[in-house]
This record gives C-alpha cells, sequence and structure tokens, in this order.
C-alpha cells in the first residue's frame, strides 16, 4: 500500500512545523535569553534579579525608543530605552528586593499601553524575569 500524496504532504508539513517551532528564538542575530543569562551570573553576585523583553505595536512590529521603567514597591525606579529592535535589558536592583514586586512600564510619545507580558523561568531561581509590551496609536496624535 502507498500513502497518497495529500496525506504524504500534510505529514511532511506537520514534521516541518514541529521543527521549526523547537528553535529559539533569535534577537539581533543570537539567542536573547542565553546573552542575557552570560551577563548575570557570578560578576553580578550582589545584584538582584534582572529584567528583560521587547515592545511591539499592535501589529507585532517592534518598537524602538520607548521608556522602560521598572519600579520597585519602595517607589525605586529605573529607566532605560528600548533598542531599534524594541529589546531592553534592566540590571537588576539588590537583592533584597522581592523580583515579584517590581512593576515594568513601558511608554512612548503618541502610544498607549495596551497589553503586558511578564514571563518567569519557574524551573529555575534567580534568573532573569522577561516583561514584553504592546503599544498603540493613540487617536488623533502622530507617531514615529
Amino acid at each position: 500500500m502507498t500513502a497518497k500524496p495529500a496525506l504524504l504532504h500534510t505529514t511532511v508539513l506537520a514534521a516541518a512545523l514541529c521543527m521549526a517551532g523547537a528553535i529559539p528564538a533569535f534577537a539581533n542575530g543570537g539567542d536573547f535569553f542565553e546573552e542575557l543569562s552570560a551577563t548575570w551570573g557570578a560578576a553580578n553576585a550582589d545584584e538582584g534579579v534582572p529584567y528583560f523583553g521587547y515592545v511591539k505595536d499592535t501589529r507585532g512590529k517592534m518598537v524602538g525608543s520607548v521608556s522602560i521603567t521598572a519600579t520597585t514597591a519602595s517607589g525605586s525606579s529605573f529607566v532605560v530605552q528600548s533598542d531599534n529592535m524594541g529589546h531592553y535589558r534592566i540590571p537588576g536592583f539588590s537583592k533584597s528586593v522581592d523580583p515579584k514586586l517590581v512593576q515594568i512600564t513601558c511608554a512612548k510619545t503618541g502610544y498607549k499601553l495596551v497589553a503586558r507580558d511578564r514571563r518567569v523561568l519557574r524551573t529555575s531561581v534567580n534568573v532573569p524575569i522577561e516583561t514584553n509590551c504592546v503599544l498603540a496609536p493613540e487617536a488623533g496624535k502622530p507617531t514615529s
């Protein structure tokens, strides 16, 4: 018995999609999480958990030059700008700061924050926390 061409095509397509899903996400030509993890080790033993992520618009396009603010429960804050690809990185506060209580916000003139997605790697402790933002153009305001 031979396989029907349509079934064979579907099987090959399904296998290709499964393999593509196993490839790590790459940012700027490398694995962003691996690049970040290379700097968070023993050299930063006195620092707390760092934060990283990206900013996109509602159509999925990366948004650069966004102000990213990390604010602790006590009110201390740290501000960085996203790069041209919408990526950002914030170094950790001190070890005494509970990373679960740090709030990440994203802001850019002409845009409003519509979604924020926080991801924590639960298989390890004290690893970077990823927070991604989605911005939408404000009605009637020019965007850059």
